[in-house]
């Protein structure tokens, strides 16, 4: 009778621990399956990844035992939850997709802006990932008290080995698939615009594109794939960026030339503004530049994958930070640049400095500044502030350091007040200027409120700092470039936004544009230059400017002021814009403004996007290390 009760006993402890187990990978089965279909984009690549994805985790499960089994699949499943729930969050925020390597380089960025970050994740975003660990931690007390004791099945672990054996006809699907996908690649030339399967998936010409095409598992696979490969012809590709570089304009000159030559010069990178916060009232001193100054009206800066450090980068080299995910200030820090926006000023003479409201560390700026060539970057600690502090807090000791500086000089000043988030309580929001804001605008959204407040910081701090210049008879001798970082995050400026209905502003798309404002006392009449340009464009720009000479082949962009140029902008996510026309990259479409030739039109994208791959490779090979 005993006997047969102990039988009893372990008949019920194993039907339970059957009940049990199976219930536990039904629930994660179900649970991974509702988040790749609430935040992917299901096709028949996807779905073969995801039968990788679960047959993963019916190796996990039949393998290990029932703790170890709920321990790993914890692992296993936060990592598959939190990259599709992750990408989703950034697509909200960016408008394009993460690279993995991009993720892993801006870790330290992300924790530090930490309050910023967490911005972009929803309420629902937060659950459902936090529903999955509650799922786990449910079944793993389950099996801590029902069974940690139950007899082991010493079947398991072979049968497991089944799980990774069915992986392989999945394999060969997927192989098939990119068999149909490298079929493409003969039907057309790489570069032609209507872009075949095969040209999107090897080169990867923007992440939407990619996703859209693929989605987001295809995304993960080929960025994994990158990582693991090194596939550079070294030689040829030399050959090939040398040649590319060979047909590039030489400098020339036009009405503007040496226009600010021999004047001091403070560029300011605003960071995230938009003219949607430009007020005559509430931001005088932005509102001075852009209407008595050159302003560039079609002036934009798109927000590329390595955000405010790619602005920089382009900004301060003329090539395009586009490095396959990685934060070009983190992987190509120590590269050769012959070119520079400060070599430029310090090969005349000049002295060079740069200075940033954060600690020289975020986005590597105290290395590669130094390649960038300043004299020196001051950041947060040198100046005797903490971490990111106010534009204004800064400028009080900035305006000191630059007033007695000796000409001539030529300052990079990288703001942050305008940094999301839009909070009444964040940095660089006062009482006053809140209380301005909403005398103007009675019921204007606390985050609009906190936006512009941030912008009047960093009006008052510009407004500050010109009256010490003048206040020492050196104003008229300081040239003030004054543009945005990116378009602002986490924000509408678009035309249904609730800003133009709470303001009365009429909406226009060239709110959302980060513009570009030159600005001296001295100047007798404003000008306003209908140009479409980039950061990219600043080197061979600022070189006329200030008469300076370059070498053209060293860089990628144009002279803003060559009436020859029909400019550039190019994005992640937007249209690419000419001075002649809107082109939609995930559609192949163009929208014209004039009677531009469209074949002419094809061969100018081909040639942007040429660029793109070519620079790179540039940035891969260190092509300009002698």
């Amino acid at each position: 009778m005993q006997k047969q009760r102990k039988r009893l006993k372990k008949g019920w402890d194993v039907l339970r621990y059957l009940v049990l187990e199976v219930l536990f990978a039904l629930a994660c089965y179900f649970y991974l399956r509702y988040i790749w279909r609430t935040y992917s984009f299901p096709n028949p690549y996807e779905n073969h990844l995801f039968k990788v994805v679960v047959f993963g985790g019916l190796f996990i499960w039949l393998f290990f035992g029932p703790i170890l089994n709920k321990l790993v699949m914890f692992v296993y499943g936060c990592l598959f939850n939190a990259y599709l729930i992750g990408q989703f969050c950034y697509h909200k925020a960016f408008n394009s997709y993460f690279r993995l390597q991009t993720a892993l380089d801006l870790v330290k960025e992300v924790l530090g802006v930490k309050e910023s970050a967490a911005e972009f994740l929803a309420p629902r975003e937060i659950q459902n990932f936090l529903g999955f660990v509650a799922l786990i931690l449910v079944f793993l007390i389950l099996a801590l008290i029902f069974e940690r004791k139950t007899f082991r099945f010493w079947y398991r672990m072979p049968i497991s080995l089944l799980a990774l054996l069915l992986i392989f006809p999945i394999q060969n699907e997927i192989d098939a698939y990119n068999q149909k996908v490298l079929a493409t690649k003969d039907q057309e030339d790489i570069f032609q615009m209507n872009h075949s399967d095969y040209y999107i998936y090897d080169i990867i010409p923007t992440s939407n594109q990619f996703v859209d095409t693929f989605g987001l598992l295809p995304f993960f696979y080929r960025d994994v794939e990158i990582i693991l490969t090194k596939d550079v012809n070294t030689e040829e590709t030399r050959q090939e960026i040398t040649s590319f570089l060979a047909e590039r304009k030489a400098q020339s000159t036009n009405d503007l030339t040496g226009l600010f030559k021999g004047k001091n010069v403070i560029f300011v990178q605003a960071e995230s503004y938009n003219r949607a916060s430009l007020d005559e009232e509430l931001t005088p001193t932005i509102y001075k530049m852009f209407n008595e100054g050159i302003r560039v009206q079609n002036f934009n800066t798109p927000a590329l994958p390595g955000s405010t450090s790619d602005t920089e980068f382009m900004a301060n080299v003329s090539l395009i930070p586009n490095s396959e995910g990685h934060a070009v200030c983190y992987a190509f820090p120590n590269n050769t640049y012959p070119t520079t926006l400060a070599k430029l000023f310090k090969e005349a003479g000049y002295h060079t400095s740069a200075y940033h409201n954060n600690f020289g560390d975020y986005y590597n700026r105290n290395v590669i500044y130094e390649t960038y060539g300043y004299d020196e970057f001051i950041d947060c600690n040198k100046l005797g502030v903490k971490d990111y502090s106010s534009d204004l807090e800064v400028e009080q000791i900035m305006k000191y350091i630059i007033a007695e500086q000796a000409d001539p000089y030529m300052v990079f000043w990288i703001t942050f007040s305008g940094h999301q988030p839009y909070t009444l309580d964040s940095v660089g929001v006062s009482p006053e200027d809140v209380a301005k804001i909403k005398e103007k605008y009675p019921t204007l959204d606390d985050s609009f409120v906190s936006y512009i407040a941030k912008n009047m910081d960093l009006d008052h701090s510009l407004q500050d700092m010109m009256k010490v210049l003048e206040d020492a008879n050196k104003l008229d001798d300081v040239v003030f470039v004054f543009f945005g970082d990116h378009e602002a995050k986490n924000i509408d400026f678009w035309g249904g936004s609730d800003f133009y209905k709470q303001t009365g502003i009429a909406p226009e798309d060239y709110y959302r544009y980060t513009d570009l404002y030159i600005y001296n006392s001295a100047m007798e009449e404003p000008m306003v230059y209908e140009k479409v340009a980039t950061t990219l464009d600043f080197i061979p720009t600022f070189a006329n400017l200030w008469g300076f000479s370059y070498d053209a082949q060293t860089v990628l962009g144009h002279d803003i002021f060559d009436p020859t140029y029909d400019g550039l902008f190019f994005s992640e996510w937007e249209y690419w814009r000419t001075d002649h026309y809107q082109y939609n990259f995930m559609e192949d479409t163009f929208l014209f403004e004039d009677s531009y030739d469209e074949q002419e039109a094809r061969k100018e994208m081909r040639y942007a996007e040429k660029q793109k791959e070519i620079s790179k490779q540039i940035l891969k090979l260190d092509y300009f290390k002698k």
